[in-house]
């Protein structure tokens, strides 16, 4: 019978809110087991600091595919794993321009409409100026999913490909006065396939006074992804206020921060399940073993202090731990055992 593999991790304090930094604009709870978003180096000019982000499911560490399981028809737009996941706000601010229901691509080609200059480049998009003074493009929304309060033009298509030249350049049927004010979080679409797109995917890029800008970002986790292959183990890298990494990777964007309960986590998955959700901010409040520590149901909460847990302990594993925990003044506040092993949370 296999086990888990007994562990220990020290969890100092709750991740410090970083002011500097915005929120990604998908979520980990979004994605399905074995699902990871995917990003790679943007073309150069004003969107050079850009990412196009698609999700790709999880064969085995040396085939990971941006279709969904059983999904055959490539031409299909619900087809693809990022298909219709939701895009969260990156930061609060104000639409200033937008369009909401231009017609769909079809998944490797592009509408007609769009050549002759009708469907603006960002299909269904937002340009939402930023409270801290930059602009953020959300772009190839699918149809309508961007909700009506936050734009009012309610065409299919362009009447011309007027541009108004600016900082940022935006077509002149798709400016919003006094627009609407969103917060940092908020859900502003689901990603789709519509404008100068080809393939489902979320684009989105900064800018500033005609330049790019890089986005820094407060948290998520990323690992390389190379040749089509990543380790579902990782190494995830924490982004903890920082650029994505350059060249393509798998990402992992956090759990909103709150309470979330999960069962049936495999022993050998139990570490990457407990450091993604530290990263989201989160600290495991109570947990459950079966089997011998094969599998393991957990409860976490907002992270609230100084923390330690352990898993796959053997009693006396366990035992020393305890002690270990209870010298420096933690104290176990969970403590189950499953067979010939345990887990428990000790909490400062």
């Amino acid at each position: 019978m296999k086990t888990s593999t007994p562990a220990i991790l020290a969890i100092a304090l709750m991740l410090p809110a970083l002011a500097d930094a915005h929120s990604l604009p998908l979520r980990g709870n979004d994605l399905a087991p074995g699902e990871r978003f995917s990003t790679n180096v943007h073309k150069a000019g004003i969107q050079a600091e850009g990412q196009d982000i698609i999700a790709r499911r999880r064969v085995n560490d040396a085939l990971w595919t941006d279709l969904k399981q059983g999904a055959t028809d490539k031409k299909a737009n619900a087809s693809y794993v990022v298909y219709g996941k939701p895009i969260y706000a990156m930061a609060g601010g104000t639409v200033i321009g937008c369009w909401r229901n231009a017609p769909e691509n079809p998944a490797g080609d592009k509408h007609p409409a769009y050549d002759k200059g009708l469907i603006p480049g960002g299909g269904n998009h937002l340009w939402v100026k930023q409270d801290d003074g930059t602009v953020a493009l959300y772009a190839h929304a699918i149809p309508g999913s961007i909700p009506a309060a936050l734009c009012p033009h309610n065409a299919a298509l362009l009447k011309d490909n007027a541009i108004q030249q600016g900082n940022p350049d935006i077509r002149k049927e798709a400016i919003v006065v006094n627009g609407a004010k969103i917060k940092a979080g908020q859900v502003i679409g689901k990603v789709g396939n519509s404008g100068s797109s080809s393939g489902p995917h979320l684009h989105i890029h900064m800018e500033k006074d005609g330049k790019p800008v890089k986005p820094m970002f407060d948290r998520g986790l990323t690992t390389p992804y190379v040749d089509g292959k990543a380790n579902i183990n990782g190494p995830w890298t924490p982004i903890a206020g920082k650029q994505l990494p350059r060249g393509p990777i798998l990402l992992w964007p956090p759990y909103p921060v709150g309470t979330w309960n999960f069962k049936g986590i495999k022993g050998e998955d139990f570490k990457r399940h407990a450091d993604h959700m530290f990263n989201s901010g989160e600290m495991l409040k109570l947990a459950t073993c079966q089997d011998n520590g094969a599998s393991y149901d957990t409860w976490w909460v907002p992270a609230a202090g100084a923390w330690l847990y352990g898993f796959g302990m053997t009693a006396d594993v366990a035992a020393a731990k305890h002690a270990e925990n209870t010298a420096k003044g933690y104290k176990r506040v969970s403590n189950y055992v499953c067979g010939s092993r345990s887990i428990a949370v000790w909490l400062k």
